[in-house]
């Protein structure tokens, strides 16, 4: 059984802060930064005055600018990266 640590690193994914120090793992598509940041909007985990997720803790205007990040509930990333 996992701790609610090892369940919160595990809600990371495999993007970590330090990519977005890596201009090969941003998208350049200002399109999908946009459709991503529309999907967080949306959403009940969204926290609009920080632009955080309370489900990672990531500030979304620099996550969703990355390639291989995903949402920690699955409302994008995986499948769009498999296209």
């Amino acid at each position: 059984m996992l701790s609610e640590w090892e369940k919160w690193k595990q809600s990371l994914g495999e993007t970590r802060p330090w990519h977005l120090l890596d201009e090969a793992a941003k998208i350049t598509n200002k399109l999908k930064i946009e459709e991503r940041m529309s999907i967080c909007r949306a959403c009940p985990e969204f926290i609009s005055l920080t632009t955080q997720c309370k489900q990672c803790g990531c500030i979304m205007k620099a996550k969703t600018t990355l390639k291989n990040a995903e949402c920690p509930i699955g409302k994008w990333g995986k499948e769009e990266n498999a296209q």
